[in-house]
């Protein structure tokens, strides 16, 4: 059986290691080698590129800039989720069904699509602005688009159905058995909320926001259509660096910057929620 399970793993492994970690590892060799502009990828090997990225403020900025649009896309999905998810667990059969779908509903829709709608919608001419003009409530239209502002409401709408889905597991999980027992002792709605249900859901609040953060700052079509070249981010710098400038070293070594802050993101989120979780007595 040990054999059989193996072998069911193989081409798994051998597809990731292929296709994953062998490009990984090639952008890392990459990432240590010098760069001449016009002469292209040199032989030498050098931290160069590394120590261009942490010293320099303006690259530093658009780091700050990447992790702040993280935690905001981050906190507006937990706010908009929890109601969303909490009320999914509640549901069973065919109402829950039907939510499950309009929670999913954005993820099958491209990106780029997805995208372009909201350039619509935020545009000095779109949806937002034409309407609030014509109810008074504003007189010149409010500048949504080329801004973080804009950039974090795409986002959220484009990030939020993981978050519902990481909180609807872990919602799903707590015995009901647990609301039983604080009624029965006199607890009131908030009271339950704040003492059994939020304490027992840090599990998915924490894998949701890693998530989240995660997929907000390598995000590359929204920030780079709705931000443009005003509000750079570490996505649509590295693509610069790699693409427009074919500086691959410098990129490869940006890349692997955000590599790192991802992964002690994760770990420091497993750290978290692989701790007890104690409910308030």
């Amino acid at each position: 059986m040990r054999n059989r399970g193996g072998a069911l793993v193989l081409p798994n492994a051998l597809w990731l290691t292929l296709f994953m970690l062998g490009p990984l590892l090639t952008l890392l060799a990459i990432s240590f080698r010098g760069y001449v502009a016009g002469r292209g990828i040199q032989d030498n090997f050098t931290v160069s590129h590394y120590v261009a990225f942490i010293t320099d403020a303006h690259y530093l900025g658009i780091l700050l800039r990447t992790l702040r649009l993280g935690a905001e896309t981050t906190a507006w999905c937990l706010v908009l989720g929890f109601p969303l998810a909490y009320g999914l667990s509640q549901l069973r059969g065919l109402a829950r069904a039907l939510l499950y779908f309009v929670v999913l509903l954005p993820l099958l829709t491209s990106a780029v699509v997805r995208t372009f709608g909201w350039m619509i919608v935020l545009s000095n001419n779109g949806f937002i602005n034409r309407t609030l003009i014509e109810l008074g409530v504003i007189e010149d239209p409010i500048r949504f688009m080329y801004s973080m502002g804009g950039i974090v409401v795409a986002l959220v709408q484009v990030l939020l159905p993981f978050m519902v889905l990481a909180l609807d597991a872990a919602l799903l999980n707590i015995d009901p058995r647990l609301y039983e027992a604080a009624r029965n002792l006199g607890a009131r709605r908030l009271r339950v909320f704040l003492q059994v249900t939020l304490p027992l859901s840090l599990p998915g609040v924490l894998s949701g926001s890693v998530l989240v953060f995660t997929l907000a700052i390598s995000a590359f079509v929204t920030p780079s259509l709705i931000g443009g070249p005003r509000v750079p981010v570490m996505a649509t710098l590295i693509y610069q660096q790699g693409m427009s400038l074919l500086n691959w070293p410098f990129g490869g070594a940006i890349a692997f910057a955000m590599l790192a802050i991802v992964m002690v993101l994760f770990l420091l989120g497993m750290r978290l929620g692989s701790g007890p979780i104690r409910t308030a007595e």
